[in-house]
């Protein structure tokens, strides 16, 4: 293959990236005059157009919101749906005393918007039509446990259609594998940059129907960040 033809294949379809590369962005958009919660933010109204395109007749939705800020987009999320009439069950894995940061805030902002929230625990009644994953984001490596496995394990027992923020919550962002149990959903939003684990592994039992939102951010204008692989077509 000559220079000019692999340069040409290279440049073809959507990049992927690394979990950190992914982080990267985040850091920089925000340096570049952004902040991190109005970021937060978009990430949130992005994911709410995303869940209201595929279930535009929803009327009760469970939000499970994790504690960081995977759950922080989980949070805003409850207070868009709540502001639109739908009936929210907002599930906490940590009390919001125990948030910091953007995910405090978050959680903060959901509470004053008259949101109820309720602590997890083993039989609770996923009450929604549908239930949103804001349990764990891109950074997890090591096996899912206590609490957070169990609420994965209810969300794959309920039958209800779900819809992951960012990635399936347990899904390696980097490789796609299952880190002890992971989400398995109907649809994922995920924001950024496309991740390389939403593609490979065990990532297509699990990913369901996959919507990117850039949120503005142009990734591929970071000359220092090649992504890791490209997602070519047939």
């Amino acid at each position: 293959m000559s220079i000019e033809a692999f340069d040409h294949w290279e440049r073809r379809g959507r990049p992927l990236y690394r979990a950190e590369q992914v982080r990267e962005l985040d850091h920089r958009t925000i340096a570049e005059g952004g902040d991190g919660f109005a970021l937060m933010q978009r990430a949130a109204m992005a994911a709410w157009q995303s869940l209201k395109a595929r279930w535009p007749g929803a009327g009760t939705v469970t939000v499970l919101c994790g504690g960081g800020n995977n759950g922080g987009d989980g949070h805003v999320l409850a207070a868009l749906a709540a502001a639109e009439g739908l009936g929210v069950q907002r599930i906490l894995l940590k009390a919001v005393d125990d948030l910091t940061g953007d995910a405090r805030r978050a959680a903060e902002m959901a509470s004053d918007a008259g949101v109820d929230a309720e602590p997890w625990r083993p039989g609770l009644a996923l009450r929604g039509e549908l239930v949103v994953d804001a349990l764990l984001g891109t950074g997890l490596t090591g096996a899912v446990r206590g609490d957070i496995r169990d609420a994965i394990a209810a969300v794959n027992d309920s039958g209800l259609p779900v819809f992951a923020i960012d990635i399936p919550s347990g899904l390696h962002a980097d490789t796609g594998a299952v880190l002890g149990v992971a989400v398995r959903a109907t649809r994922t939003v995920t924001f950024i940059g496309d991740k390389l684990g939403l593609h490979t592994g065990a990532a297509p039992a699990h990913v369901g129907e996959l919507d990117f939102r850039s949120l503005g951010v142009d990734a591929e204008a970071q000359a220092d960040l090649l992504p890791a692989a490209r997602l070519l077509d047939a």
